[in-house]
């Protein structure tokens, strides 16, 4: 019933604890496809599970997007669903998954919130989707991503097939962009669940997270010039921007986030954002603390 794909560069162990953590499923409904983006020492699986594991590699870096695609080519069954390496599933999540789909026959497109861990300051919140699925209008997923990324998501392979997959030209907010995709496609037909049935990890001043903004900045400009039709849908939008930028400067606890932040309080008139401006330049930690609150 269920496919899950599993993009993954350099982060072999990380694989086999994940493979590891499916096997907690109270329901083995699913597959997983694991999709080595050119390691530079290859993922192997040199175990068996109670499901079956493929194992794609590419021969040359593909990035997380295009590795995803490749990943639903190789899927076996009807619906998507996407883990990040370095996440988990709660344990029940594929058997709640099956039930919607069982008791929900029109739907093609499924969204839960997700508990986050930050793991270096060691507190974790839940994120808060829109629970009312006639909020997934543009213009409020314009202003914010209230549905969430690739790993709080079930997709139908058909759906995902005619949204052609994700955008292989961005190199950045791919996730975000393929829920503008949704949204806007005549045939979609949501479900909210409202358990958190995925765990995200997050930490602070990791290397993967480049301050090099350009990367975001050239998607921001592509998603801009593909869904942003109104003066309402761009005010939004210039909202949603300035905190996806300041994004990568607060995970680094760098007080160059502030500047984001600020100007969102100019845009919006917002004196939650002027809190934020003042607390990120007297400590970027005290503002990451914040979202245990918010």
């Amino acid at each position: 019933m269920l496919s899950i794909i599993v993009p993954s560069y350099n982060r072999k162990s990380e694989v086999t604890a994940l493979l590891q953590s499916l096997t907690n499923q109270t329901r083995f409904n699913f597959e997983v496809v694991i999709v080595d983006d050119n390691s530079s020492e290859p993922v192997e699986i040199t175990q068996d599970y109670p499901f079956t594991v493929t194992l794609v590699r590419n021969q040359e870096n593909k990035g997380a997007a295009e590795s995803r695609n490749i990943g639903v080519r190789s899927a076996q069954y009807d619906w998507l669903l996407f883990l990040d390496d370095d996440d988990r599933f709660a344990d029940e999540k594929c058997e709640v998954i099956e039930q919607a789909i069982l008791n929900n026959k029109e739907i093609n497109f499924i969204y839960h919130p997700a508990q986050c861990e930050m793991v270096n300051e060691g507190f974790s919140y839940s994120t808060h989707p829109y629970t009312d699925i006639n909020q997934l209008t543009l213009e409020n997923i314009l202003k914010a991503n209230k549905i969430g990324g690739m790993p709080m998501l079930a997709v139908k392979k058909s759906f995902f097939q005619k949204l052609n997959g994700l955008s292989t030209d961005l190199l950045s907010l791919e996730d975000y962009d393929f829920v503008l995709k949704a949204i806007t496609d005549s045939s979609f037909s949501p479900l909210y669940l409202p358990q958190a049935l995925t765990k995200c990890t997050f930490h602070t001043k990791r290397s993967s997270v480049s301050t090099n903004n350009t990367n975001t900045k050239q998607a921001i400009l592509k998603i801009k010039q593909k869904f942003v039709k109104t003066p309402e849908q761009a005010e939004n939008f210039q909202l949603n921007s300035l905190y996806m930028l300041a994004f990568p400067y607060v995970m680094n606890l760098s007080r160059k986030a502030a500047k984001y932040y600020f100007e969102l309080f100019k845009h919006s008139k917002n004196i939650k954002y002027l809190v934020i401006t003042i607390v990120t330049i007297i400590s970027p930690k005290l503002a990451i603390n914040i979202k245990r609150f918010i």
